[in-house]
């Protein structure tokens, strides 16, 4: 029998696995000495009893093929790894400008109060923090529904009779709107006797009103032309500086 010369190559599997790298180095030496045994067959020719290398070369392709297995499995697992990795160093970079920008500032406010008690200037430092001014709201008119404008599909299913308006799309409980009587899939013509063709045509026709006045709202329920008596509620909306 053919005698395999190794050349001096220990078995993958006798080096320690802690990591991919290692993965890797093991991989490359199970192929080298795939190669080498490759190459004894070969040079062994018919001569003498080669099954044993045989099994040894089908072998070392099955642990070659394992270990290529295990390094893709690492990988994958590593990918999410790095990914966090790399954004907790893009929030360390941020903190640390952060507290750059606090330090100098700081740094600025000191010698501010220095040269302050030096020439006894008083008044405003520049650099103390100011505390925001309170939010502004103010009361608007209300009428507590949803609506939106008539498009042809939604008209079509609804079998509504006009093509201008607000279709009201649902009217929230308790609300002025509730209370007077108008109901979901009523359609607003008018205000006041002004015509309403559209949802923005109605906020600009309430934006004079104030909360508490009684509006006369004309509306379309199925074929039937209907007036309704308003009283509009009040809702506050902050008001942004």
């Amino acid at each position: 029998m053919l005698a395999v010369p190794w050349y001096g190559l220990a078995r993958a599997s006798h080096l320690p696995f802690h990591a991919v790298g290692d993965l890797e180095v093991r991989s490359r030496l199970a192929q080298m000495a795939l190669i080498a045994a490759l190459v004894a067959l070969l040079l062994g020719g018919c001569s003498g009893d080669s099954s044993s290398l045989r099994s040894e070369v089908a072998a070392l392709k099955q642990e070659n093929q394992a270990l290529k297995e295990q390094v893709e499995k690492l990988s994958g697992e590593l990918r999410p790894l790095q990914a966090k990795v790399d954004e907790l160093d893009v929030g360390q970079r941020g903190l640390e400008k952060t507290m750059a920008n606090a330090r100098k500032d700081l740094e600025a406010r000191v010698t501010d109060m220095v040269q302050q008690e030096v020439t006894g200037r008083r008044g405003e430092r520049r650099f103390m923090p100011q505390a925001p001014p309170p939010p502004r709201f103010e009361e608007k008119p209300y009428m507590g529904f949803d609506g939106q404008d008539i498009e042809p599909d939604v008209a079509k299913l609804l079998n509504l009779t006009t093509k201008a308006g607000v279709l009201v799309t649902d009217v929230r409980e308790g609300s002025p709107a509730a209370v007077a009587g108008l109901q979901k899939n009523d359609v607003l013509l008018g205000v006041n006797g002004a015509e309403i063709k559209s949802f923005e045509n109605l906020k600009q026709v309430l934006a004079d009103k104030k909360p508490n006045d009684v509006i006369t709202v004309t509306f379309l329920r199925g074929d039937e032309k209907k007036d309704v008596k308003v009283t509009l509620g009040t809702r506050r909306v902050r008001v942004d500086e």
